[in-house]
């Protein structure tokens, strides 16, 4: 590990992330997201190390493609970092309540090799000079697949991880990785898994929506229905629509105004909460832009989806479908443990359990074990079935929007 050799390494107020940081802690910035943010840079100062070359990444010319971090030296040690926060939360708040702490920098913030260790000590710091602050990291979420590191964030009170692409074609042509990076199956369970992990903490997928100079694009309708399903399988709390910045220099535009709304409001389907980001605006609600009338003019997309007969009878027919059919709503917005079911719908934790054990059996429901909790959450084919019965008469073929 290497030693942080000055103040001025330490802490620079004036770096932002549309240039190389010097310094370990900069800002504060102003976040789209997060408000007043002090970001966190765990690459080595001065250098840019990253598992990906997006094609919209303005430090992409300074980036060394890695995929481990071994391949990285003259990383910081955990305590130099937390100091360097320290002393630049010392010296800040005494002008500015601070928002949030971003893990964010020159390169891919997973890659720091001792991430268990430095992410309790930078919470430690924080509870002490800013307890109000959240602690969030921003992940182009290429090592998920290592669980560890999945773990680690589970310390985390805000993560933005990237999905630009779920189609192989369009990750590499997008985000260009590493070669020797585990697949973009192996990420997408990753997702899953850091899902899984999050329980209090709150979990966003970020899309960098834009258009390739051959015309392609990660909004067509195609991807579109497959980014769609994988979504149902991550289940995000909220998901960023967001149109990267765009110079003379870039190999790609941003999509047509008509294209993302058309995004947000598929996407909003099977992700409650989506929003669009635009320029420096704040992230604007997909149910908005219904409200403004935006998405009249585009007209519904419709799809057909089947449930089997069995699933359907169970969730519309007999005693208790309506309870169950309520427990599925309930935890199509979050996970939740049974004692928490009963106390939002009103009912008993017995009466809760004896469902929750039917729906888990019809593969609607999965348990997640969490410490000493087990909690539970809605599975893909438990919110197709939802979709379908809550969109329509619950009959075979009913008409869905496209996911």
């Amino acid at each position: 590990m290497a030693m942080c050799s000055s103040a001025s390494m330490a802490y620079d107020p004036l770096a932002d992330t549309s240039q190389l940081i010097r310094a370990v802690v900069f800002g504060p910035n102003v976040s789209r997201r997060l408000g007043h943010v002090l970001g966190i840079n765990l690459l080595p100062p001065g250098e840019a190390f990253c598992t990906y070359r997006c094609v919209y990444c303005p430090l992409s010319p300074f980036i060394k493609l890695v995929s481990s971090p071994t391949q990285v030296r003259g990383w910081l040690s955990a305590e130099e970092i937390t100091r360097a926060l320290a002393h630049a939360l010392e010296l800040v708040r005494a002008f500015r309540e601070v928002d949030a702490l971003v893990l964010i920098g020159n390169g891919e913030p997973t890659l720091y090799p001792d991430l268990g260790e430095l992410i309790p000590r930078i919470g430690e710091a924080r509870d002490t000079l800013a307890p109000r602050a959240k602690l969030a990291i921003f992940t182009n979420s290429s090592l998920l697949a290592d669980e560890e590191i999945a773990r680690a964030l589970s310390d985390v009170d805000y993560v933005v991880a990237k999905l630009d692409a779920v189609d192989k074609r369009l990750w590499e042509m997008i985000n260009r990785p590493h070669p020797a990076l585990p697949s973009l199956r192996a990420m997408i369970e990753g997702l899953k898994r850091l899902g899984d992990y999050l329980s209090d903490g709150e979990f966003v997928i970020s899309i960098s929506a834009l258009e390739l100079q051959n015309g392609i694009s990660n909004l067509n309708d195609a991807h579109l229905k497959e980014m769609a399903s994988v979504l149902m399988e991550i289940r995000p709390d909220e998901l960023h629509i967001e149109v990267p910045p765009v110079s003379p220099l870039s190999v790609f535009r941003p999509p047509s105004r008509e294209a993302l709304i058309r995004a947000a409001t598929k996407l909003s389907i099977v992700v409650k909460k989506a929003f669009l980001l635009l320029g420096t605006s704040s992230p604007i609600p997909s149910g908005l832009l219904r409200r403004a009338g935006l998405c009249k003019e585009l007209g519904e997309a419709r799809v057909e989806a089947s449930i089997p007969e069995p699933i359907r009878a169970f969730l519309s027919e007999g005693p208790g479908a309506e309870t169950r059919l309520r427990l599925l709503e309930a935890l199509s917005g979050k996970k939740m443990s049974c004692n928490r079911l009963a106390r939002e719908l009103g009912m008993s934790w017995w009466a809760v359990k004896k469902h929750i054990e039917r729906l888990v059996e019809l593969g609607l429901v999965r348990p997640i074990p969490f410490g000493k909790r087990t909690l539970y959450a809605i599975t893909p084919l438990g919110l197709s079935a939802l979709l379908a019965l809550k969109g329509g008469t619950g009959e075979r073929g009913v008409s869905l929007r496209l996911l």
